[in-house]
């Protein structure tokens, strides 16, 4: 799998799917899951309220849940549950949250898939350990996903996320295991 960091906007992320991060209540109120609300319809949020609903009024933490992209151009948005109910997050959680996203991701056939940094919103983890996370979640990964995209809008973090996610690759090519 190739992993990338794209300096941008999520919602215009070159990906087949893309992932929000959220909380149990699958909240598309603010950060990527307000991006994804604004610009892709009403019709997600509503496929979210439904999953909420069904599921009893909060989802599990680290969990992804598939949605309609509404009138984005993806296949699919994949909910993360990368907090919990009062915003707390941590290292492992953002780790499950990339496994059972590209498990979705799989499941629905898709070849790229775009990542915001889970959990570093609300839920206050720190950037490089979220970046850090995730890059190791990707180099253990057994997917389907040829491509994942890891976008961050500011400049400075996103160069920051190249050289974290260099280096965890690069560890795991140095012991022979290709990524």
């Amino acid at each position: 799998m190739k992993v990338s960091v794209h300096l941008g906007d999520l919602t215009e992320a070159p990906a087949d799917a893309v992932c929000t991060s959220t909380n149990p209540r699958l909240s598309l109120m603010a950060g990527t899951g307000g991006a994804v609300r604004d610009r892709g319809g009403f019709d997600v949020l509503r496929a979210c309220e439904a999953i909420v609903q069904a599921a009893g009024g909060s989802v599990r933490i680290g969990s992804a849940h598939p949605t309609s992209a509404g009138t984005l151009p993806f296949k699919l948005v994949i909910h993360c549950v990368a907090s919990n109910a009062v915003h707390l997050s941590s290292a492992e959680i953002v780790r499950v949250c990339v496994k059972n996203a590209l498990a979705c991701a799989d499941s629905a056939a898709c070849r790229s898939l775009a990542m915001p940094v889970f959990a570093t919103g609300h839920a206050g983890l720190k950037f490089d350990r979220a970046v850090n996370a995730m890059a190791e979640a990707l180099r253990d990964a057994s997917t389907l996903v040829e491509q994942v995209i890891i976008v961050i809008n500011e400049p400075d973090r996103a160069e920051m996320a190249r050289r974290i996610i260099s280096s965890v690759i690069e560890q795991r090519n140095a012991e022979g295991v290709s990524s």
